[in-house]
């Protein structure tokens, strides 16, 4: 899975949000497909440089808002497709 994520160390946004906003992105403009499974945290997080409760922190947030699911011993995967159309839970991004 190659979609160009990346962080900036030098920014003053926490380095969880940075990822979570860029896969919350690859979801919406389907890059990352409905149902696909994101991998090992540990090997997502190696694949980065980032550390793995970062990438922990980021994955957390996208469940949080109902864009991703994790199953014990299987995974995180981007939610499938919901029957009937149903939208993800919106999100705030903004209080300005």
């Amino acid at each position: 899975m190659s979609l160009g994520l990346g962080v900036d160390r030098g920014s003053p946004v926490p380095l969880y949000f940075q990822l979570a906003e860029q896969l919350r992105t690859a979801i919406e403009q389907g890059r990352l497909a409905p149902g696909m499974l994101l991998g090992n945290e540990i090997a997502f997080a190696a694949r980065l440089g980032l550390s793995r409760p970062t990438v922990r922190q980021a994955l957390r947030t996208l469940v949080d808002q109902g864009l991703l699911v994790r199953r014990k011993g299987v995974g995180t995967r981007v939610v499938p497709a919901a029957a009937g159309g149903a939208a993800p839970k919106p999100v705030l991004t903004s209080l300005h």
